[in-house]
């Protein structure tokens, strides 16, 4: 394992790269850059402080909170980072008693981190993959206090450097099919061309465009998926869980 060990010039780094226009392109629109690093520093300095400061935010001190949450991710056949969420093998029980909203915050932020300095995300951008498991809406809107899911909302959308490229939400409930619907009406072209609410009978499509069995992550969902290489935890865990 190895810490993230980054310096400031690092982070600065991460804003230009993240401000350029294409995949590739060398033409960088500082004045984006900037003003998205104004975001990250309100939200740090609003939502931060030394919750996340102290102690260290090292890998050793949030691993097991993130183990409980089941993160993991992968590398696309096309090179973006892919984040997976599998609700149905996360300990719920473990996560509302074990851990406190501090604890659950720094591990969503430290691993926030690994992906933004991961290459394949700043280059490629990543893909958010979520296996929602039928969960119902009392289950879904208690699993994690709403002003801690809505700062962490915040900060993966629309404060760290990275580029959202696509998001699937499998198995999902007929309550959030219903208010993906609903919320449609007020997306961006863009952002509806990004959001994809994959049917039970299109897993396949999922597959598809991450390139094939051997790009999706053993034991994730009801998908054969072959890999079992994850970037995050290869690099920083302690040991593989």
């Amino acid at each position: 394992c190895r810490p993230l060990d980054k310096t400031i010039e690092d982070l600065y780094a991460m804003f230009v790269h993240w401000a350029r226009a294409e995949d590739g392109d060398k033409d960088y629109n500082i004045s984006k850059a900037f003003r998205r690093l104004e975001s990250y520093a309100d939200w740090m300095h609003e939502n931060g402080g030394t919750e996340i400061s102290e102690p260290p935010l090292t890998i050793g001190s949030v691993q097991t909170c993130l183990e409980a949450w089941g993160m993991r991710s992968s590398i696309s056949k096309s090179n973006q980072l892919v984040w997976w969420f599998d609700m149905g093998t996360i300990d719920m029980s473990t996560i509302k008693t074990k851990y406190t909203v501090t604890e659950h915050m720094r591990a969503f932020v430290w691993y926030a981190h690994a992906i933004m300095y991961n290459p394949n995300a700043q280059e490629h951008g990543i893909v958010f993959c979520e296996d929602v498991a039928k969960l119902g809406f009392i289950q879904s809107i208690t699993l994690m206090p709403a002003k801690l899911s809505s700062k962490l909302d915040r900060l993966t959308i629309g404060v760290l450097p990275v580029r959202m490229t696509g998001m699937y939400l499998l198995s999902t409930p007929r309550w959030m099919d219903l208010f993906m619907k609903f919320m449609g009406m007020f997306m961006s072209k863009k952002m509806k061309d990004r959001v994809h609410a994959v049917k039970d009978s299109e897993w396949d499509k999922l597959e598809a465009n991450l390139g094939g069995k051997d790009y999706i992550l053993k034991g994730f969902g009801r998908l054969e998926g072959t890999l079992e290489a994850d970037p995050i935890k290869d690099a920083y865990y302690t040991s593989k869980p």
